[in-house]
Formats: structure tokens, C-alpha cells, sequence
């Protein structure tokens, strides 16, 4: 047989040069497609020639092969479609059509059997079993031939064309973030996605054909599904045929950042309505606080203006009222003091004067304090302290503040007759004391809160322990800043509760000796210029200060200030600071310039008391800072230190 050859063969003849360059080349000339190629195998000449002629004839390009052992070899180079005698010499045609099915390289390409002798019905099916897709008898004619030849043709190209979509369809169903299930209507897995295998754990061939039900809980049709600590939103979509439900497709869409996101603004709405309602307690409480103290200091003016009572002396009648006003008026001191010191913690402002404390002396001095409120009630106090010192880097009057504070709890939260231990240890490098009564207790869902600010476990309208609820966030926040720690301990109402303060120790380094306080020796009688734009505080302040000797004048302005001393140069100005039109800060650099007055002493007396206040008043020249209220005793120390004007 004569080696297949291809008869399509061309020529080209050069085109003519062109000489003119008025009319541009194109940009680019469309390739023409690619002419479609058919392996003809047939062992007898005359067949093949005719054959292949008329596949010229229709527009196609042949190749040629004599033997089933050529047409193997020859269909490598992946013609469009095979036309395959069946009686060949070496390999018949029906074996060679199922070698060329079963390789996966060939196993697309159309086969068309042709014959003359195997044209039995039996024939036709056995070639269509091996994988024929057609089955021609000899002899053909030309336009049945190349008809049937442009229908498998047009098959393959529709497969083609399907592969290409199924390939498509599968890189965008895997490329999909969404977990998707293909589920017939027994709801078994059809298909799924990557993700879907990602979120299940498993690998998605070994999904198919398990029952979705089976592999996740099925929520509610408003129900988010949980899978593990994700969360998913679930869509189910019926499949139809012919308006009939046929399965559907289930995507699981991740929402769990949404989740996070919607729990954590849930829980700040929550926390913030908790705010707004104990804030709006706070306000209660804190307009019942004032207004208490306010009942008997008004009631004691109008008791000093009254007859004294029948069988007292005029003299203690008077002491007892007094006594009954300086108790309540340092009790909305201390009041204004917590909240002060509230607003300095919450805005990082409070600052600890730090030395060398020995623990054992602040908890001598905090027993004598609290001993009158533990005293009045008829509690039984004990105290075990360890041998001395305990010695820790810290404020002493801040740790003063922090057992103040826990042992007035104490009292104040335990019936009368109750019982107090005060207990200090040495705990390794830690000191350690604990406050333990036998008083109303803590439930234990307050637990937790019990430092929060604005807390209390008691919210009975008498309000018959007072406070504000800030003298536990004041100790818990003090005993941060000296490193320690502070923890709450209770089994319950009724029970008694237990504080601990730990605190670390200051090893190998004894404890300063507490300075003691030299005596103030009354000075001359000094000239005090007193400044305060609200008359009643002025004028008072002005009758003490000459009732001790002093020669004080008053003004209620800057301008005046000034003026009056200009005219009479004082040894001492105290100076309000929240004055109108001109503040005390100002006033004070005016006095600084005039001549003169560059050395009195200067002492801010005002209601700011923040650390940022304190700046101001030394930047602006000020000796001293005093906060409102203020004792008279403090005022009387800093007149006996200040030079009178033939000392200046």
C-alpha cells in the first residue's frame, strides 16, 4: 500500500510591491480559521481516493492511512473526525474505532464507519457499541456523505462547546466564597463547591451523595446555622421542572464577623442603657446626699438665732450647733472630694507623691479615724498586725483614702452590733490586709460589678448607709496605681463579706519616720486682702480673720482688687480664682508686676482643685492653693509663715 499522503497542497504568488505609502496597512488582519482535517482510513486505493475527493470537494483537508496500525498512529496529530473502513488488513475497523475511544487524548473524535461488506443490522450495532457515532453502507453518495459528516461535526463542536461551559461552570462554582449544595429532592448532595468542603471540614468528593441533613443541622427558615464558631445565613432555592420542584441549590453565606459585630453593639447598647440607668441613680443618690447635710446645717443657723433651749447655757448651746454644722459641712467636703477624685482617675489625672510608707502606721492612723463610725454602732473591732515594718512605696495619704474607705464599708453595711477584723500579713514580697465583717453581704450576681462606679448593693429608697457608690472605684483604681490588687469576697446576703488589699512590699528599705507636725505659733496680726466675688463667703471669711486680730479688707473684682493693693499694700492676698471679667490667675500676674507687690504671699482659695488648676495658679504666681471648703487652720498656718510688709 502506498504511504497515506495529504493532496491539499498550496501555492501563493508574491503580491506586487506597492510604490505608494497614502494608504496605511491595517493594524492587524483577522487570521483565517484553521481548515477542518478528516483522516480517511481505507486499505482499498480507489475508496480513499474517492472519498477524500469528495471531502476536497466540501472544503476539507484529508489525511490518508491504509491500515488500522497507520490510522492509530496517524490520529495522534487530533484530526476533526476519522472516516474508518471496517475490513482492514491488519486491525479491523471496529477494534481500532475502540482503541481510538478508550485513549482519553482521542477519545472526543468523531468515528464514522464505512462498508461495503459488514452491512448486516447486527454490523451497524456492533460498531456503534465500539464507540462508532455513525455507520455508512458502501456505496455512498457525496452529499450523504459530507451531510453526515457536518452533523458529527456539529456534534463535536456542541461537546466542545459543553466542555468549555462545564469547565467555566466548575472554576466559577469552585471560585464561589459561598458554600453552595446542589440537593436532588431527597435532598442528597448533587454537587458542591470548595468552600462548601472548607466549611464542612471534608473534602467535597466525599459529600456527594450524602444527605445534607445528615452533615449539618437544618435551621429554621429565620435561623442563622452554627458550624463549630462560624456562623452562616442559610438560602435554599428550588430547583423546577415544568413549574415542579426538582431538588435545589442551599448556599451557607458566612455572617460571623457579622455576628461579632451585631453582639458586640448589642452588648454597648446594653452597657450603655446600664450606664444611662445608673447614672440617672447616681443623680438620685447624689441629690440626696447633698440635700441631707443641707437640712441640719440650715437648722442650725436658725437654732443660733433662737432662744437656747430651757436648762442649757447659752455657750453650749451654741458649741453643740456648731458642732452639729463643721460635721456636716466636712461631710459635703468629702462628698465633693470622692467625686473630684473620680473625675481625676477616669481622665488619668490623679498622681501619687510617693515614699517609703510602713504599712502598719497607715492602718494605726485609718483604725483611729474610723473608730468613732465603727464606735457608734456598737461594732467589735479587732485588729492583728504582724511585727513591723511593713514597708511599701506608696501615698500615705492615698493608702489612708484606700482602708478609710473599706473599714467605713464595713460599718456602715453591718448591723449594729456586728463584728470587724482588720487583719495584716506578710505574704512573700506581697503585704496584705484584709477588712472581714459580719454585715449585710454581697449577692453574687453584684460580685463581679462590685467596684464598678456608681455601684451599690444596696438601693433602698431611706438610704440609710449614704454614699455615692464611687468609694470602692476610688480604692480599686488607688491600689492599681501603688501595683496591687484589691478583690472582693462573699457568700451571700446576709453573710458577711471580705476585702483584700495586696500590695507590694519595698524589701531592705525601712520606712521613713512619719514627720511630725511642728506646732504653728500665732503670728503678728497681718493685712489680708480678701478677694471673692460671692459677698456671704467674703464676709464671713473677712469677720474670722478679724475675729483672730488681722486687718482685712475685701474686694469682689479684679479691677478692685488692684486698686485697694495699691492703696494699702497687704501682707497676704487669698485670691478666688472664678471671678467675673477678670479671673484670679490673671489678677495674680498684675499684683506680681506692680512694684512693691512682687513679694506677698499669694494664696489661691477656689473650688478647683484639679491638677491642671494647680499648674495654673504656679505659672501665674501663686504661693499656695487651697481648695473650698477649707479649714481655718490650714488659712491660719500659712498667715503665721508670711512676712508682714517691714519684713518685705
Amino acid at each position: 500500500m502506498p504511504e497515506p499522503t495529504s493532496t491539499s497542497t498550496s501555492t501563493s504568488t508574491p503580491a506586487p510591491t506597492s510604490t505608494s505609502t497614502s494608504i496605511p496597512a491595517p493594524t492587524s488582519i483577522p487570521a483565517p480559521p484553521a481548515p477542518v482535517t478528516i483522516l480517511n482510513v481505507d486499505d482499498n486505493e480507489a475508496n480513499r481516493y474517492a472519498v477524500s475527493r469528495m471531502l476536497k470537494r466540501a472544503g476539507f483537508a484529508t489525511l490518508e492511512a491504509a491500515t488500522g496500525g497507520e490510522a492509530l498512529r496517524l490520529v495522534g496529530a487530533q484530526p476533526d473526525l476519522v472516516i474508518l473502513d471496517v475490513n482492514l488488513p491488519d486491525v479491523d475497523g471496529f477494534e481500532v474505532c475502540r482503541r481510538i475511544k478508550a485513549d482519553p487524548a482521542t477519545s472526543a473524535i468523531p468515528v464514522l464507519h464505512m462498508s461495503a461488506s459488514y452491512i448486516l443490522s447486527e454490523d451497524k450495532t456492533r460498531g456503534l457499541d465500539e464507540g462508532s457515532d455513525g455507520y455508512l453502507i458502501r456505496p455512498v453518495e457525496a452529499p450523504e456523505l459530507v451531510a453526515t459528516v457536518r452533523a458529527l461535526l456539529r456534534v463535536r463542536s456542541a461537546e466542545r462547546r459543553a466542555l468549555r461551559a462545564a469547565v467555566q461552570w466548575r472554576a466559577t462554582f469552585d471560585a464561589i466564597g459561598d458554600g453552595v449544595f446542589l440537593l436532588d429532592g431527597a435532598g442528597q448532595v448533587l454537587r458542591c463547591n470548595r468552600a462548601a468542603g472548607s466549611i464542612l471540614g471534608q473534602d467535597p468528593v466525599a459529600i456527594i451523595g450524602r444527605a445534607l441533613g445528615d452533615l449539618v443541622r437544618r435551621p429554621g427558615p429565620a435561623e442563622d446555622l452554627a458550624i463549630g464558631d462560624r456562623w452562616f445565613r442559610v438560602a435554599n432555592d428550588p430547583i423546577l421542572d415544568d413549574e415542579a420542584p426538582d431538588g435545589s441549590v442551599c448556599i451557607l453565606t458566612e455572617i460571623t464577623e457579622r455576628r461579632r459585630l451585631e453582639d458586640e453593639l448589642r452588648r454597648r447598647a446594653e452597657a450603655l442603657a446600664e450606664d444611662d440607668r445608673r447614672k440617672d441613680e447616681f443623680l438620685a443618690m447624689l441629690s440626696h446626699e447633698l440635700r441631707n447635710p443641707l437640712a441640719p446645717i440650715l437648722n442650725a443657723f436658725e437654732l443660733m438665732g433662737a432662744p437656747p433651749a430651757p436648762g442649757v447655757g447659752a455657750a453650749d448651746d451654741f458649741a453643740d450647733v456648731r458642732r452639729v454644722a463643721e460635721r456636716q459641712v466636712r461631710h459635703l467636703a468629702r462628698l465633693v472630694d470622692d467625686l473630684l477624685d473620680v473625675s481625676r482617675i477616669t481622665t488619668a489625672k490623679i498622681q501619687l507623691r510617693r515614699e517609703p510608707v510602713d504599712l502598719l502606721d497607715v492602718v494605726a492612723r485609718v483604725v483611729e479615724t474610723a473608730r468613732p463610725a465603727i464606735e457608734s454602732r456598737r461594732h467589735a473591732l479587732s485588729v492583728a498586725v504582724p511585727p513591723g515594718p511593713l514597708t511599701i512605696l506608696g501615698d500615705p495619704t492615698r493608702l489612708d483614702q484606700v482602708l478609710t474607705n473599706l473599714l467605713n464599708n464595713a460599718a456602715k453595711y453591718t448591723e449594729p452590733g456586728g463584728s470587724i477584723a482588720l487583719e495584716v500579713a506578710r505574704d512573700g514580697a506581697d503585704a496584705e490586709v484584709r477588712v472581714v465583717d459580719t454585715g449585710m453581704g454581697i449577692p453574687p450576681e453584684m460580685l463581679p460589678r462590685i467596684f464598678d462606679l456608681f455601684t451599690q448593693v444596696d438601693r433602698a429608697l431611706d438610704r440609710s448607709q449614704g454614699g455615692l457608690g464611687i468609694g470602692l472605684t476610688l480604692v480599686r483604681r488607688l491600689v492599681e496605681l501603688h501595683g496591687g490588687t484589691v478583690s472582693a469576697r462573699s457568700a451571700g446576703p446576709g453573710l458577711g463579706s471580705e476585702f483584700t488589699v495586696r500590695l507590694p512590699l519595698r524589701i531592705g528599705d525601712p520606712a521613713a519616720p512619719p514627720a511630725r507636725a511642728a506646732a504653728i505659733a500665732p503670728g503678728p496680726p497681718r493685712r489680708i486682702l480678701v478677694v471673692d466675688d460671692q459677698p456671704d463667703a467674703a464676709t464671713i471669711l473677712a469677720r474670722l480673720l478679724r475675729g483672730r486680730g488681722h486687718d482685712v479688707a475685701v474686694a469682689s473684682d479684679g479691677p478692685a482688687a488692684i486698686e485697694a493693693a495699691r492703696a494699702r499694700p497687704p501682707d497676704v492676698v487669698l485670691l478666688d480664682i472664678g471671678l467675673p471679667g477678670m479671673d484670679g490667675y490673671e489678677i495674680a500676674r498684675h499684683l506680681r508686676a506692680e512694684p512693691g507687690l512682687d513679694k506677698v504671699l499669694l494664696v489661691a482659695l477656689t473650688g478647683y482643685g484639679q491638677e491642671e488648676d494647680l499648674r495654673l495658679a504656679r505659672e501665674a504666681g501663686f504661693d499656695h492653693h487651697l481648695v473650698k471648703p477649707t479649714d481655718l487652720r490650714a488659712i491660719e498656718a500659712l498667715l503665721a509663715q508670711a512676712p508682714t510688709a517691714d519684713r518685705r
